[in-house]
C-alpha cells in the first residue's frame, strides 16, 4: 500500500518580476526599436511625455522667422504659388498637374506593362503578357514552360509564343528567356546581327565552351583568331540577367546605438540616447497623484494614476539600467579592439561571450542580449556588434589572429593571383601558413572563400576566360 505524506522543502528558484522582465525586454532592443517601444508606452501611460528632439525649439523658430524679416521676406510669401510649380515657368493661376507629381519607384512589371500598353498588343495577347512578366524570376527568365502558361490561360502554345517573343524585344532585351542561350541571342539579333554571324554561332553553338578560351575554339573549329577576340568582345557585353537593374532591394535603415571615436589622441565610447525622443515624467499629472484630494479623486482613479506612475518610473530605470549596460558593453569591445579601430579588418582580434563577461561582469546571455541588433559606428565605418565576435587562431608568432581578419587575408591572397591560373584552397592554405603564420586546414578555406561569395578556382578561372 502507497503512503501520503507531505514534506516541506526549500529549494532556491529563479523568478523573473516584472521590473526584471521589463529590464531584459528594454536591454535588447536597438535605437528604433526602443524608440517605438517609447512612443507607444507614452500613448497608454499619462505619466510619460515624449519631447521630440529633432523639431525645432521656440528660440530657433523665433531666431527663424527673425533672419526672413532682416531678409524683406513675409509669411505670405510663401504662399503666393502652390509648392509644386516652379517659380521661373508657373503663374498662380496655373492648374495643377500631376505630371509635376513625383512617382514610386516603378517595378520591371511596370515598366514592361507600360511598353506593352504601347505597341500592338490586344486585349487577349495583353493578358498573356501579364502573366508571363508576372512568372519572371530574378534574372528576368519565364520560369514556367510555354505548355505551362497555355494550359493555364486556355490557349494554344503558338500564342503564348508570339506574345513572348514580342516581350523578348522590349526593354531590357532578352527579358522573359527560357535560359541563357534564348537571353544572348536575343540580344544579338536585337544588335542587328545575323543567324550566320560568328557571335550569334558562338552562341548558339558553343556557348559551354566559351570558357575554355580563343585558341581551343580556334584550333578545334578553324575559326581565324582574330574574329573570335572581336566576338568575344561583343558576347562580354550582353546582359546574362535582364531584370538586374530592376531587382528591388528595400532599403534597411539603422541607428547607431554607439559611437566609437578619438578624441585627443584618446579612444572613447559614447550611447547614443535621446537622440530623435526623450521621455520623462509629466509633472502635471505627477503633480495630480501628490495632491488627489485636492482634486476629488476617487479611490479607483487614485489607484490607476499610482499604478501608471510606477510603471512610468520602472520604464525610466530600466532605460537607465540599459544605457549603462551598453556603456559598459561598448566599452569593454573599444578597449579589446583598438588596433582594428586604428588598422583595419586585418587586426581584429578574436573575441568571445565570455571575455566580455569577465570584463563587465555581466552574464553571458546579458551581453549576447545587449549586442543583439545593435551598432556602433566607428571611424572604419558602421558595423553591427556581433561583427567584433569571432572566433580565432594563434599565428606561429603567437598573435591572436580572429577568423574575420583570416577572411581578409584570403581576400587578399586571392585578389592578387595570376587570372589565368587561380590558386587552389590547398595553395591558399599554403601561402597563409608561410605568408603570415596561419595554420589552417583546407576545408576551413573552402567555408571562408564561400563565405565571402569567391567562387571556386575552376570558377574563377571560367570566368576570366569569358
Amino acid at each position: 500500500m502507497i503512503e501520503l505524506t507531505q514534506q516541506l522543502k526549500l529549494t532556491p528558484q529563479l523568478i523573473l518580476t516584472p521590473q526584471l522582465k521589463l529590464v531584459l525586454k528594454v536591454l535588447q532592443l536597438n535605437t528604433l526599436e526602443l524608440n517605438e517601444f517609447l512612443l507607444q508606452e507614452a500613448q497608454i501611460n499619462p505619466f510619460l511625455e515624449v519631447e521630440y528632439r529633432d523639431l525645432p525649439n521656440i528660440e530657433s523658430a523665433l531666431q527663424e522667422e527673425k533672419s526672413w524679416q532682416e531678409e524683406g521676406l513675409q509669411e505670405e510669401d510663401f504662399w503666393e504659388k502652390p509648392f509644386y510649380l516652379s517659380p521661373e515657368t508657373s503663374s498662380p493661376e496655373e492648374e495643377f498637374s500631376w505630371e509635376r507629381v513625383l512617382k514610386s519607384e516603378e517595378t520591371l512589371l511596370d515598366y514592361l506593362m507600360w511598353q506593352v500598353g504601347m505597341k500592338d498588343f490586344s486585349p487577349f495577347e495583353r493578358e498573356i503578357a501579364s502573366f508571363i512578366v508576372g512568372n519572371l524570376d530574378e534574372r528576368g527568365y519565364l520560369i514556367l514552360s510555354i505548355e505551362e502558361v497555355a494550359k493555364e490561360l486556355n490557349t494554344t502554345v503558338e500564342k503564348v509564343e508570339e506574345v513572348r517573343k514580342k516581350l523578348m524585344f522590349l526593354d531590357p532585351v532578352g527579358v522573359a528567356s527560357r535560359d541563357l542561350k534564348e537571353c544572348l541571342s536575343v540580344q544579338l539579333e536585337f544588335m542587328g546581327y545575323k543567324k550566320d554571324s560568328l557571335p550569334y554561332l558562338l552562341v548558339q553553338k558553343h556557348l559551354e565552351e566559351l570558357e575554355k578560351g580563343i585558341k581551343y575554339l580556334s584550333d578545334t573549329y578553324g575559326y581565324p583568331v582574330e574574329k573570335l577576340e572581336d566576338a568575344y568582345t561583343v558576347i562580354r557585353n550582353l546582359e546574362p540577367y535582364p531584370a538586374r537593374n530592376y531587382i528591388n532591394v528595400m532599403p534597411v535603415y539603422v541607428e547607431p546605438d554607439l559611437i566609437f571615436y578619438k578624441e585627443k589622441g584618446e579612444w572613447k565610447v559614447e550611447v547614443v540616447r535621446d537622440r530623435t525622443i526623450r521621455v520623462r515624467i509629466n509633472s502635471n499629472y505627477e503633480k495630480i497623484l501628490n495632491s488627489a484630494k485636492d482634486y476629488g479623486l476617487e479611490k479607483r482613479d487614485k489607484k490607476f494614476l499610482r499604478q501608471k506612475f510606477r510603471d512610468a518610473e520602472a520604464i525610466l530605470k530600466a532605460l537607465d539600467s540599459r544605457y549603462t549596460s551598453l556603456y559598459k558593453v561598448g566599452e569593454a569591445i573599444l578597449r579589446h579592439q583598438i588596433e582594428f579601430l586604428e588598422k583595419g579588418s586585418k587586426f581584429l582580434k578574436p573575441m568571445t561571450l565570455k571575455v566580455i563577461s569577465d570584463v563587465t561582469g555581466l552574464h553571458e546571455s546579458t551581453v549576447s542580449r545587449i549586442i543583439n541588433s545593435k551598432y556602433v559606428q566607428t571611424p572604419q565605418g558602421l558595423y553591427p556588434l556581433k561583427f567584433f565576435f569571432s572566433v580565432g587562431y594563434r599565428s606561429s608568432s603567437g598573435e591572436s589572429i580572429s577568423s574575420k581578419a583570416v577572411k581578409e587575408y584570403i581576400k587578399e591572397i586571392i585578389a592578387g593571383e595570376n587570372p589565368s591560373s587561380p590558386l587552389s584552397d590547398s595553395a591558399i592554405s599554403r601561402i597563409l601558413k608561410e605568408r603570415y603564420g596561419i595554420k589552417i586546414a583546407r576545408r576551413t578555406v573552402t567555408k571562408y572563400r564561400e563565405a565571402l561569395g569567391i567562387p571556386s578556382a575552376r570558377e574563377r578561372k571560367k570566368i576570366k576566360t569569358t
